[in-house]
């Protein structure tokens, strides 16, 4: 199934070449999980990241459908 995983400011930086406006399309198995995706790039799996799920937040183990799109940021942000 096909999942969208899209990294936000400095999170990009794990994107692998060819990315397009910081979202990448993966394929994913039936059954994959938030964390089964995400864990594939090199960011932050703790309190340091915010995890959306299609525009909620969402816990780790949540089961991803084909669609979905998951976005990572830092929780730390400048300004």
């Amino acid at each position: 199934m096909l999942i969208r995983v899209k990294l936000i400011a400095n999170y990009r930086q794990a994107l692998p070449p060819g990315h397009k406006h910081g979202v990448v399309e993966l394929d994913a198995p039936e059954g994959a999980t938030v964390y089964d995706v995400i864990s594939r790039f090199d960011i932050p799996l703790n309190d340091e990241s915010v995890i959306v799920l299609n525009g909620l937040t969402a816990d780790l183990n949540t089961p991803l459908k084909e669609g979905d799109m998951i976005t990572a940021f830092s929780a730390i942000a400048g300004g």
